[in-house]
C-alpha cells in the first residue's frame, strides 16, 4: 500500500498529535502552552494539508473526518465552557 509511505500522512498524523496536546493544555488550563501547541498544529496542517488532500482521496477521507472530529471536540468544549 503506497498511500502509507506518503511524507504528508506522517506531518498529517503529527498535526493531528499537536492539535490532541494543544486540546490537553486547555483542559489543564495552561493557554501558553496551549498557544504553542495550537500554533505547531497550524503550521504542520498548512504545510502538509494541501498536498494530502490533492494526492489522495482516502487523505481527502481523513482529513474531513478529522476536521469533522476536532470541530465536534471544540464545539463541545466551548458549549462546557459557556454552561459553567
Amino acid at each position: 500500500m503506497p498511500f502509507l509511505y506518503k511524507p504528508s500522512l506522517w506531518g498529517y498524523a503529527a498535526s493531528a498529535i499537536f492539535i490532541v496536546m494543544a486540546a490537553i493544555q486547555v483542559q489543564n488550563e495552561e493557554w501558553i502552552d496551549a498557544l504553542m501547541w495550537g500554533l505547531l498544529a497550524i503550521s504542520f496542517t498548512v504545510k502538509y494539508l494541501p498536498k494530502f488532500l490533492i494526492f489522495s482521496l482516502p487523505g481527502s477521507m481523513a482529513a474531513f473526518i478529522t476536521l469533522i472530529a476536532g470541530g465536534a471536540m471544540f464545539i463541545a468544549d466551548a458549549a462546557g465552557k459557556l454552561s459553567n
